[in-house]
């Protein structure tokens, strides 16, 4: 039987196109899990003149699809506070945490949050942690840069409004998914230590961490189980189609229950003073 032999040049070409393509995904994988650094900004602090109180609402879909509700939840805040009150929001579909962090410096693209920073609101809700599970970045990932957008808030004078992740149907996602999609999903589970379905360790995690960096008492903590104790299996039918976004009464009872937290922390510094 004659065998052909591949030259020795053509084997180097081989050689060299593996190595490459090992370097490029190394790359892409660190690029795609990396850490992002934080990002000091001075605040003057000076609120604004008036007796409106401010809210933003900051993150990824559940944020930008708020839009169409915020003149709900002004409506709540002013009959239980009677005082005007303005609610702005911008969120970014898909949005991790990490971008969610990176928005916050951004006041040039549609999904930059900046300029709702620089307003110096009296409160920031947060919204984010949904597609960090759907992507298994990772609870220390997640976490990381979590603690920065909660300094980033402090530092400016801004309470923090924590959202729970709250217990959409992630196996959904997948379901829509290309084959390929849900590999990468497997390989980032391996990668990161990241659970495939149990998303309670990014909860569990993201209180340890508020725990450890002394951030209890300085934000509100918004729990899934004082309004969405079910998540998407709720009964009360609380979300789209799709499992993963709110309908109008999920938000109706999300701003109810944000709206008692705000409620709730004025008047306890009413009493304080």
């Amino acid at each position: 039987m004659n065998m052909k032999i591949i030259p020795k040049g053509i084997w180097f070409v081989i050689v060299l196109l593996f190595v490459a393509s090992l370097l490029f995904v190394s790359y892409e994988l660190a690029d795609y899990y990396s850490f992002a650094e934080e990002v000091v900004i001075k605040y003057n602090n000076t609120k604004q003149k008036g007796d409106t109180l401010r809210v933003i609402i900051i993150g990824d879909s559940w944020a930008a699809y708020h839009s169409d509700y915020n003149c709900q939840l002004e409506t709540i805040l002013e009959d239980s506070l009677n005082k005007p009150v303005k609610v702005q929001s911008n969120g970014s579909v898909g949005a991790k945490t990490i971008a969610v962090y990176a928005n916050m410096f951004d006041s040039i693209s549609s999904s930059g949050t900046k300029k709702l920073i620089d307003m110096l609101p009296d409160y920031a809700v947060i919204s984010t942690g949904i597609n960090d599970a759907v992507a298994k970045m990772g609870t220390k990932n997640y976490c990381h840069h979590y603690r920065f957008i909660l300094r980033n808030l402090l530092s400016a004078g801004i309470k923090p409004i924590v959202l729970e992740m709250p217990l959409v149907d992630y196996k959904a996602v997948y379901q829509r998914e290309s084959v390929i999609a849900n590999f990468r999903h497997q390989l980032s589970s391996w990668l990161t230590d990241a659970p495939m379905w149990d998303f309670e360790k990014y909860k569990q995690d993201l209180r340890s961490m508020i725990s450890q960096e002394g951030f209890e008492g300085k934000i509100l903590l918004v729990s899934d189980s004082e309004w969405n104790p079910k998540g998407y299996a709720d009964p009360r039918k609380l979300y789209l189609d799709d499992h993963i976004h709110l309908n109008e009464r999920g938000y109706s009872l999300l701003d109810s229950c944000i709206a008692s937290h705000i409620f709730e922390d004025i008047q306890a510094i009413h009493d304080f003073q």
